[in-house]
């Protein structure tokens, strides 16, 4: 999921769950997200694909911030989805 899909998702108040997740040095974001099929979760990507992995989780909080979301989970367990 890109960008400009994160805020879209946010302004139609989709958005079920996000979550920080530890990875390659630093921090992946999964998005939960109703669809019509039922929930979906996606990694938060790069511009030109691929997961985008942030530093620090401050960095995290800004980018969901800028797309309009206030709340996200941490989890420093293994696995890919929500705990």
């Amino acid at each position: 999921m890109d960008q400009p899909k994160l805020s879209t998702l946010a302004a139609a108040g989709t958005i079920e769950r996000i979550i920080a997740k530890p990875d390659s040095g630093g921090w992946v974001v999964l998005i939960q997200h109703k669809t019509l099929a039922g929930l979906h979760i996606e990694p938060l990507e790069r511009q030109r694909g691929g997961r985008r992995v942030f530093a620090t989780l401050d960095a995290v909080a800004r980018c969901l911030s800028g797309a309009g979301l206030s709340l996200f989970s941490v989890n420093l367990g293994p696995g890919e989805g929500p705990p």
